[in-house]
């Protein structure tokens, strides 16, 4: 056999190196989604034994036993995958990693399971696993048509098309130097003014209380310059909702075997796209009391408070 050469042995010695590491310093493979009934943690790092709980992390070399027959554990990964184990059950990680997983596919969990990795422990936020995934929507939602109509660089809020249950709500655009004032007018389908306001500022909140019942409304916002005349400035439309009436019509949410705090999730986003915000805001702030440690769900409330124009 012909002897390495020297570049070839210190490629040979780096390769020794690198597949001898501990494989539990590279972060985690799994986290826990869900977890009922007895389980207990085996870590490989220090073989401590303790309960697993919901938000912990498998590396490999870890061990997880299921203790008794009503247990249940749902792991996740970092493609958006995840395993169901039911009953008794003893699995390394390396087990676990040979197993068939179920794929998540709606828009709103895989949101969530990407920012439950991005604060997983020893990932790094330049990792292709850990960086956020491309959604359909914004930030993760999933919108109308309407909805997705490109706004123009003039208009801030609301978007073109935005449905909305509650009472009020902001119009913001950007400053434009040679305006003196601003002239928002909201009609209705028939042509009639319910709103007229002259602004110098660049924003206005719009109560729809008394003014507006739910409907279809046509908005326009004009430019005043120092002589007075008026220029266009940006135009489209918002739809008020009736809670009442559009809630018994949604179509119910196809089943699937994840459960838990996706399947709230999920109705959230179709609260949301059909402009029910008042029982999406409110399934939010339940679901953070009762996690008040989940700092994936945090972030989603919050940005779920920024596109709806709540902060």
């Amino acid at each position: 056999m012909k002897p390495l050469s020297g570049i070839s042995r210190i490629a040979a010695l780096l390769l020794l190196h690198v597949s001898a590491a501990p494989a539990f310093g590279q972060g985690p493979v799994f986290g826990v989604y869900f977890n009922a009934g007895t389980i207990k943690y085996l870590p490989a790092h220090d073989g401590a034994a303790r309960p697993l709980v919901f938000h912990d992390w498998l590396a490999e070399g870890d061990r997880v036993l299921l203790q008794d027959n009503i247990a249940e554990l749902i792991l996740i990964d970092r493609d958006s995958n995840y395993i169901r184990l039911d009953g008794k059950g003893n699995y390394t990680v390396a087990d676990l990693e040979k197993m068939p997983r179920n794929h998540v596919a709606d828009s709103i969990t895989l949101r969530y399971f990407s920012l439950l990795w991005t604060e997983a422990p020893h990932s790094s936020p330049h990792s292709p696993a850990t960086k956020e995934k491309t959604l359909s929507g914004v930030n993760g939602r999933q919108h109308s048509a309407a909805n997705l109509m490109p706004a123009t660089p003039f208009m801030v809020a609301p978007r073109h098309g935005y449905s909305t249950s509650l009472d009020s709500l902001i119009f913001r655009w950007h400053r434009i130097s040679w305006a003196q004032k601003y002239l928002l007018r909201i009609r209705n389908l028939a042509g009639e003014v319910r709103y007229d306001s002259v602004l110098v500022d660049t924003e206005a909140v719009v109560n729809f209380a008394g003014r507006m019942s739910p409907d279809t409304y046509y908005w326009a916002l004009d430019l005043v310059g120092a002589s007075g005349r008026l220029q266009f400035g940006d135009s489209s439309h918002i739809a008020l909702i009736d809670e009442a009436a559009v809630l018994p019509q949604l179509p119910p949410l196809p089943v699937d075997s994840l459960g838990g705090i996706a399947t709230i999730l999920r109705r959230i986003e179709q609260y949301e796209a059909f402009g029910c915000l008042r029982h999406a805001s409110n399934l939010f702030q339940q679901l953070t009391v009762d996690f008040p440690t989940d700092g994936a769900l945090d972030k989603m409330y919050q940005e779920f408070l920024q596109r709806n124009y709540l902060r």
